[in-house]
């Protein structure tokens, strides 16, 4: 059954990637008691927005995990070919199930700190200003998660390998706004995913 269109935003979720530096699935490593990737997508389901997951690599073992979530699956076979190639199909899907989006919010599934009070802010300013790119701004890098107004669609839709949107959120950096956090960890490496579970375990730090 095909969803409704939205005139909102929605949720892309990237987790489509083979984590070579991670040595293997970090899409499925263990975040305080469940898979990565279903901690991150049920942080996405409590924003109230359409959550599309793009699966790639270990695409079997990852719907698997999201199987009672509230999300829609969107498989990308090319995922080989990079994170570009994984955006660009998820965004084609987007337009196909929601044609009047606003916006899409670009998440990684290799992030589970993600604070869900980020996405709200992100949210928030979009309803203000509907036509600003916007992005989370971490340690001197910019990036995911993005928020891509519609009239980035087009440009999101033919993009193809490693790259992502990053090209795009440099060519357009007048357009861009940066929400700066100091929680986001991209868990690329072992090394990162131990930093990730000491801070989980830190006195005071509450798990979403």
């Amino acid at each position: 059954m095909k969803p409704p269109a939205s005139s909102a935003p929605v949720i892309l979720l990237l987790a489509a990637g083979e984590g070579r530096r991670f040595g293997g699935a970090k899409q499925l490593a263990d975040i305080a008691g469940e898979p990565m990737v279903r901690r991150v997508a049920r942080t996405l389901t409590t924003i109230g927005a359409p959550v599309l997951v793009v699966t790639g690599a270990y695409a079997d073992e990852v719907e698997a995990a999201l199987a009672d979530l509230p999300v829609s699956i969107v498989r990308c076979d090319e995922w080989r070919s990079g994170m570009g190639q994984s955006l660009a199909k998820g965004v084609r899907a987007m337009q196909r199930m929601y044609p009047d989006a606003s916006a899409v919010l670009v998440c990684l599934a290799d992030q589970p700190l993600l604070d869900a009070a980020l996405l709200y802010d992100m949210l928030a300013r979009h309803a203000r200003s509907p036509d600003r790119l916007l992005a989370a701004h971490h340690q001197g890098t910019q990036g995911p998660p993005a928020l891509f107004p519609d009239w980035c669609f087009d440009s999101l839709a033919a993009l193809s390998g490693p790259q992502g949107a990053r090209a795009l959120l440099e060519r357009e950096a007048a357009q861009v706004e940066l929400f700066t956090s100091t929680s986001l960890v991209d868990v690329d490496t072992p090394e990162a995913l131990q930093h990730v579970l000491a801070t989980l375990a830190s006195p005071g730090k509450a798990s979403p």
